[in-house]
């Protein structure tokens, strides 16, 4: 049903080792992140109905994310959020997707370092239906 309008899931905070960095000396081993991501999700009806299977569950955008931590080594931050920012829009529900990753630690003169990126739909290149159910 069109024109139900968006809602919003967050998840916030998620941390997990990864394959992660240039360097040589990141390689090999396994470099804490925090991520953040945001989504904007179409209703498809006008009111909520108090079931699970009618939203987009977080759960499952958790359950993806530990997948991706488990993956190969990444070199670049942007190339993880990439990943992370198809695997959310692959759900045809999701129109926007902002993904925050930080990197903490990384230098003794800063919290942290990392990216932010937003993805949206027109950008999407592959859709599938309740991907992150």
């Amino acid at each position: 049903m069109a024109g139900c309008g968006t809602y919003v899931i967050t998840v916030r905070g998620f941390v997990a080792p990864f394959q992660i960095g240039v360097y040589a000396h990141e390689r090999g081993r396994r470099q804490r992140l925090r991520i953040d991501v945001r989504l904007v999700v179409e209703r498809g009806r006008p009111r909520f109905l108090d079931d699970v299977a009618t939203v987009l569950s977080y759960e499952g955008l958790v359950l993806a994310l530990e997948k991706l931590a488990d993956g190969p080594h990444t070199q670049l931050l942007e190339c993880l959020a990439d990943r992370i920012g198809d695997l959310c829009l692959a759900d045809q529900r999701v129109v926007e997707a902002e993904v925050s990753i930080e990197k903490p630690n990384v230098l003794p003169q800063i919290d942290s370092a990392g990216v932010t990126i937003t993805y949206r739909r027109d950008d999407a290149v592959q859709a599938a239906p309740g991907a992150l159910s």
